[in-house]
């Protein structure tokens, strides 16, 4: 391996690391920001793709939070539960049921989010114009990271 193809390959390796542990962290701290009563980052994250791409299946609902559908179909049941979406027949498949975010569950994920957003602007307030700038452009970048780690075939050697 050439010289710089070697050296372009270490910084990647590094800035992985760097990536990865700071990514670690920071889901962490989402995970244990303080959520409404009855949520918890699982099912904000299920109620939020409900919303945004509802009705949807419980298998394809699953296969977007990567988790199997029968854990997935035990979520949805709590949330039924709880009023926050409701089931219906999938009229395409006769067998297959669709999710659907309630007017209580898009309150609820509108106020978690809300919430979250908050401390995320808290946060970045602190920061100076520079590193204000290096997050949007750090935001881009990751837009374009998350497409190349779902499409396998766009990464060299994938």
């Amino acid at each position: 391996m050439p010289a710089q193809r070697q050296a372009e390959s270490e910084t990647c390796s590094e800035i992985a690391t760097l990536l990865h542990d700071q990514f670690s962290r920071l889901t962490r701290q989402l995970r244990n920001m303080d959520l409404p009563q009855g949520m918890t980052p699982e099912r904000l994250s299920a109620l939020a793709v409900i919303d945004k791409r509802g009705p949807i299946s419980v298998t394809a609902l699953a296969d977007k939070e990567m988790v199997r559908p029968a854990t997935m179909s035990r979520m949805v049941s709590a949330l039924v539960e709880e009023g926050l979406v409701k089931r219906s027949e999938d009229k395409s498949d006769g067998r297959g049921v669709l999710v659907t975010a309630t007017s209580k569950g898009r309150r609820a994920y509108l106020r978690a989010q809300q919430q979250r957003l908050h401390h995320f602007t808290s946060a970045l307030s602190s920061l100076t114009p520079d590193q204000l700038s290096a997050m949007r452009s750090l935001a881009a970048a990751l837009e374009r990271l998350t497409v190349l780690l779902l499409d396998d075939s766009a990464i060299p050697g994938g």
